[in-house]
């Protein structure tokens, strides 16, 4: 009978332990079934994402019109308003962001005034080489003013302007090629009409001078050379003085001083103001940069 009490006592634990593998069992996650074909489990295929609508044509046509020359404008304009923020705000100066808009300035501008240079250097190369009666050296020059030109054009002119439309997008998206390609026909120049003018002036001057050349006339190259140099070089020295003081203008800042800002932001601006009225003046609104002006000036 002494015995009794410890069979119990099993027979209940060996209950409980049955128990137990049973709601472990009804717990446990359904075994993938193997595949009749070979052997290996099937699993669920990962899910998709859903599809990319195509963008539409009012899409194309935004960042179509969208043009980089004004855009480097505007980013100058705004560097500008942050130049004077920091510098005749009265608040706290942020040196790095000073900085990084001084050099903002200054690298727009040295692309600018490189191309420019390119310009200005080869139009005399071909007007000494045509003085030398090297004609071979003189059409080197002009092509290379020609290409010059036709790289400032693809880097600044709006996508429009080039001539690229929204069916021409989409004929890419659908055929995965270039073809059709853009049209060449009713483009339209979006830039002010003064800046317009002396493009134009330096096509024709430019188109003169290679003719000049292939005839051996060494006066209608020097004629039309002159022509070019001085709308050239003019562009040269604009953005060479706004290059050299937004350079100035990020050195101050990251020697975290502030004292010879004002200086260089006004001769900067001043320069940048005189272009705008010669050539943007009377066409569009201007943003011209914003005026210094110190807490304790009036």
């Amino acid at each position: 009978m002494r015995s009794l009490p410890a069979i119990l006592l099993l027979f209940a634990c060996l209950v409980c332990w049955l128990i137990g593998c049973s709601r472990e069992a009804n717990n446990a996650p359904p075994v993938p079934e193997p595949s009749a074909n070979t052997g290996k489990t099937i699993e669920d295929p990962p899910a998709e994402p859903p599809p990319t609508a195509p963008p539409t044509d009012e899409d194309y046509s935004v960042w179509l019109k969208q043009s980089p020359m004004r855009m480097k404008m505007r980013s100058m304009w705004i560097d500008c308003g942050l130049i004077v923020r920091f510098c005749a705000g009265g608040g706290q100066v942020d040196y790095d962001w000073l900085e990084a808009s001084g050099e903002d300035i200054a690298r727009k501008a040295a692309s600018f005034a490189d191309m420019w240079e390119i310009i200005r250097d080869q139009n005399r190369n071909m007007a000494a080489q045509a003085k030398k009666e090297d004609w071979f050296e003189a059409r080197y020059a002009s092509e290379r003013v020609w290409s010059c030109c036709t790289d400032c054009h693809a880097e600044n002119w709006s996508l429009q302007t080039r001539g690229f439309r929204a069916n021409t997008i989409e004929a890419w998206f659908e055929r995965g090629y270039t073809n059709p390609d853009a049209t060449s026909e009713g483009i339209t120049l979006s830039a002010p009409n003064n800046f317009l003018q002396i493009m134009f002036t330096m096509l024709r001057n430019l188109s003169t001078a290679i003719t000049s050349i292939e005839q051996h006339n060494v006066e209608g190259v020097m004629t039309t050379t002159q022509v070019i140099h001085k709308i050239a070089n003019e562009q040269v020295e604009v953005f060479r003085t706004i290059e050299r003081h937004g350079r100035a203008i990020a050195e101050s800042a990251a020697k975290n001083s502030t004292d010879e800002i004002k200086a260089h932001y006004i001769t900067m601006t001043a320069t940048c103001i005189q272009c705008h009225d010669k050539f943007v003046h009377g066409d569009r609104k201007l943003m011209n940069p914003l005026p210094w002006k110190a807490p304790d000036e009036k």
